[in-house]
């Protein structure tokens, strides 16, 4: 079972914590207003948040809710900002107790791992084994069943305070009817099982990535898979028999739907390494990537309103400088700066921008 952690909820209202929480949840928001209203009288604010902590007080307030399409369409909630110092604050002492749950290929929501360090992992997987199964889970955010969430976590953390507010935050959100698949054996009441994480909240993250833990041990420790990662519900399996990842498939179907998960078909397939596998955005093969060609159009469309926004003076040349370079972080590999590079070219910038800075200067030549 292993070690179980107690005593926790007091950390969550150390004044140290919460301000750093704080600290944490302004960054690149700064000038929101919510944000520049909370800050104006941080000290009160965080004394506040502290007593209601303190007194089993605190309560979480509804979310905003709205739409984005990036590329496809999502549902966003937004927490208002008072609540989203105290997700930073539950994060900053839960997320390094589950972390220690995880193997070393779980590359989402982690310090030290992220999307470059996760492609390259599939790419030295991909130079050893000839077959990749890819595994993607249907509406995974929406489908998180509460109850075994809990259950997870209780099995890691003992603190019946810090339990029954997670109950409470988890409580916060319920995915709709439409999100409930049926299983075999289902009974009448299992319809009625809160079910689903808002996406667009830190510890939506944090708690979505840990309760895919036991699959990740189930296919290690279980199955004897060494050649397997994951980032957040993307699933990637390598082997040298195709017949032993179709078992492998029918293997983890199988256990998924203890979780009340289930796969998405069309997106779960079995790959040969000559075809490549897309993942988080590229289409990667044993010794180069491509970056998706929908990935560039998204990013020129950003691009463009951006631009459009600095013409008409809404940003500054800092904000649309400090936009891109998020996007160039993520994609800047040899075979990208060519295609990034001519697309920045057919682009003209105030002279003093470009003394100020060239944006090549950020990008591999390629």
């Amino acid at each position: 079972m292993g070690k179980k952690y107690k005593n926790l909820y007091p950390k969550i209202y150390e004044f140290e914590n919460l301000f750093l929480a704080s600290r944490l949840a302004r960054c690149g928001k700064k000038s929101k207003a919510d944000v520049c209203d909370f800050e104006y009288d941080l000290e009160r604010n965080l004394i506040q948040i502290q007593a209601e902590l303190k007194d089993k007080a605190y309560r979480f307030s509804p979310y905003k809710t709205f739409l984005i399409k990036d590329p496809k369409e999502r549902l966003i909630h937004a927490a208002p900002y008072r609540d989203r110092v105290v997700h930073h604050a539950i994060c900053n002492v839960v997320g390094p107790i589950l972390d220690k749950a995880m193997i070393f290929d779980s590359y989402a929501c982690r310090i030290g791992k992220g999307s470059h360090r996760a492609l390259n992992r599939a790419q030295q997987f991909l130079r050893q084994l000839e077959w990749v199964l890819k595994l993607d889970m249907k509406k995974y955010f929406f489908t998180i069943d509460h109850q075994i969430l809990l259950r997870l976590i209780t099995s890691k953390i003992s603190d019946v305070n810090l339990l029954q507010m997670l109950s409470d935050l988890l409580a916060t959100h319920e995915s709709g009817d439409e999100y409930y698949f049926e299983f075999e054996n289902d009974e009448g009441t299992n319809r009625e099982r809160a079910r689903g994480l808002p996406i667009g909240n830190l510890t939506s993250q944090i708690l979505a990535n840990f309760y895919l833990t036991p699959f990740d041990r189930f296919i290690k420790e279980q199955l004897k898979i060494s050649k397997y990662l994951r980032y957040m519900d993307d699933c990637l399996i390598f082997g040298d028999n195709k017949q032993e990842m179709i078992k492998v498939k029918q293997a983890a179907k199988d256990f998924l739907a203890d979780y009340r998960l289930k796969l998405h078909e069309q997106k779960s397939q079995i790959f040969p390494r000559r075809n490549g596998i897309r993942f988080l955005g590229f289409h990667i093969y044993p010794n180069y990537r491509r970056i998706q060609r929908e990935n560039l159009i998204r990013f020129k469309k950003r691009w463009n309103k951006k631009r459009e926004q600095y013409s008409k003076g809404d940003i500054d040349f800092n904000h649309l400088r400090l936009s891109l370079n998020g996007w160039l972080g993520y994609s800047r590999y040899y075979d990208t700066a060519q295609i990034i590079n001519t697309l920045l070219q057919n682009y003209k910038f105030k002279k003093n921008d470009l003394n100020e800075c060239d944006f090549s200067f950020y990008l591999p030549q390629g």
